[in-house]
């Protein structure tokens, strides 16, 4: 027989907050966007619990997106540039570095509402950890992906529902855990 290990948690919490406001425009064929983003952790942490469902650590995240539409060719330009502020995590004595972010999009509508494209991002940290949880120095990461993307927008009623299914294979990693990401999501536009 060989050994056996067996462990388990129980609880629960939420996962971090996050406060935003933004400005958008249209320029021509060109819509833009201007946020700023608060999170504020408020999950249950410590050690040993999983699963952590936030990030834990207060942040400020601001950054700009933009589509250019062609509506002859029905193409479709998306990108978000971003810079993350993040602060100390009290719980760990952690404070993670300053990080650029950039995430990406090309598609064609192929038919009403339905877009199909690929989908990206890069990220770069900028500064490194800090504190005395950074036990393993200032661990600087970066990662970019690529994979499929598709958008669809029907009307229910008059108001657009957006359904978007993404999936990410990621790799130039460094300082940080490789793999693969499906998000899917859906909006209410009103």
């Amino acid at each position: 027989m060989g050994n056996t290990f067996e462990d388990s948690v129980s609880g629960g919490g939420l996962g971090d907050i996050t406060t935003r406001a933004q400005l958008g425009w249209q320029e021509g064929e060109f819509a833009h966007t201007a946020y700023v983003q608060v999170v504020a952790p408020s999950g249950r942490y410590s050690v040993g619990f999983e699963p952590i469902i936030g990030l834990h650590r207060p942040g400020i995240d601001t950054g700009w997106a933009f589509t250019w539409t062609d509506k002859s060719s029905k193409l479709q330009f998306n990108g978000t540039a971003g810079f993350t502020f993040n602060f100390n995590n009290d719980a760990t004595n952690y404070q993670s570095g300053t990080d650029f972010h950039f995430e990406w999009a090309v598609g064609r509508e192929i038919y009403k509402g339905l877009v199909f494209g690929v989908v990206g991002y890069d990220y770069r940290q900028l500064t490194g950890d800090s504190g005395p949880g950074a036990v393993f120095g200032s661990f600087e990461g970066s990662v970019d992906a690529i994979g499929p993307g598709l958008t669809y927008t029907p009307l229910v009623g008059k108001t657009p529902l957006i359904l978007n299914a993404r999936y990410y294979q990621e790799f130039n990693t460094e300082h940080r855990w490789e793999g693969n990401m499906t998000i899917v999501s859906g909006t209410i536009r009103y």
